[in-house]
């Protein structure tokens, strides 16, 4: 989940950092307009439980109360990408309404820093620390030593193994990337000829991209990807747009461009629209932030449609976790959280950042007699 984090920091000096389809026609979503005879009745199924409103979500049904005096820290990706920053800012909004006394360590996206947030935290005698968006591989040893000194660790947004934390609050990566793949499908009429860019350091992205693939070959199996990329997230606004710009000379029928995540959508768009193929191609993304949001809703630019998740349901999912993990009471199928996703275009943008369609916090509150 570290690309939403992504969006206003400065990445070129940073190693590590951290859609809706149409119901009945694909004219105005900017998408191929091929004819094709090639059945999308499957990927159509698939887009419009995509695109559905979120009426309804497995809550906790206990309530539970919140031990007082508990103390807490949130390590965000780097607090400057707005992501990251909402994330961590929802668990110390939460942490007030609580009592617990709440302390934020920025690693501004370095791993070395990660490492030492963490360590700060054992040093600090933190109750619990919440990471955000923090790959599993860079803190793994300083989070079993924070455990072993009996701190509860509360994962969110990046995909970890399942002994890494105590909890972890995620969305279904694998189901968001089929979602794009319906949307490529229905919006080309099945014939999409697809540049793939890929950022594998992070496991939601091999996720995702894994996910869009397979999910192409089972939705759309007359789709072709024409060129699959990876990329270093430290290069996203330095080698990416120029890396995409030849890739996308080199390949002029291209009607379908799938990016890991928002930031690199909003990478590539000037670079698209500077192109011959500006007006014939369509990028699918994911994160839902409000930059990539504003630009589908303008319904003017390449960038056509996301799978977004509400940040601050993830981190109030995290909180709800950490409480019943403090009173010992967190059951088996509250250990992993995957709160709403939902595919995001022009036709159906509400809110920016999307609300999740519900209200989910009086939902929490109310579960912690909590009042806001």
């Amino acid at each position: 989940m570290i690309r939403t984090m992504l969006r206003t920091a400065p990445w070129a000096a940073v190693v590590l950092a951290g859609a809706l389809a149409l119901t009945g026609c694909a004219s105005s979503t900017g998408a191929s307009s091929a004819s094709s005879n090639n059945d999308v009745s499957a990927a159509q199924k698939v887009l419009t439980e995509a695109q559905a409103k979120i009426t309804k979500f497995d809550f906790p049904t206990e309530a539970v109360t919140a031990p007082k005096g508990k103390f807490v820290i949130g390590i965000p990706c780097a607090y400057a990408a707005e992501g990251c920053k909402r994330g961590v800012d929802a668990v110390a909004e939460a942490a007030k309404v609580l009592g617990w006394r709440y302390q934020m360590i920025d690693p501004a996206g370095d791993p070395d820093k990660m490492r030492a947030a963490v360590r700060t935290a054992i040093q600090l005698h933190a109750d619990g620390i919440f990471l955000g968006a923090t790959p599993a591989s860079v803190v793994k040893a300083d989070v079993a030593s924070a455990r072993a000194a009996g701190i509860k660790v509360v994962n969110m947004y990046e995909p970890t193994p399942d002994d890494f934390a105590d909890a972890s609050s995620l969305q279904d990566h694998v189901q968001a990337g089929r979602w794009n793949a319906a949307y490529v499908a229905v919006t080309t009429k099945g014939d999409g000829k697809v540049i793939a860019i890929n950022d594998p350091e992070f496991q939601s992205n091999i996720e995702w991209h894994q996910g869009f693939l397979d999910g192409l070959k089972e939705l759309c199996p007359s789709c072709k990807v024409l060129k699959d990329f990876d990329f270093q997230i430290a290069n996203l606004q330095t080698q990416v747009p120029t890396q995409f710009q030849a890739v996308l000379q080199a390949n002029p029928t291209a009607n379908a461009v799938y990016a890991p995540y928002d930031p690199v959508a909003l990478a590539i768009t000037p670079v698209i629209q500077r192109s011959a193929q500006n007006g014939k191609l369509s990028i699918v993304s994911h994160n839902g932030d409000p930059a990539a949001l504003q630009a589908i809703k303008a319904g003017d630019q390449p960038f056509k449609a996301t799978v977004a998740y509400n940040i601050e349901w993830q981190s109030y999912a995290a909180v709800d976790q950490m409480i019943r993990i403090f009173n010992g009471t967190l059951p088996a199928n509250l250990k992993t959280v995957n709160v709403p996703e939902k595919l995001i275009s022009a036709e159906n943008v509400t809110t920016v950042p999307w609300d999740g369609d519900m209200d989910w916090k009086s939902t929490y509150l109310k579960l912690w007699n909590a009042n806001s």
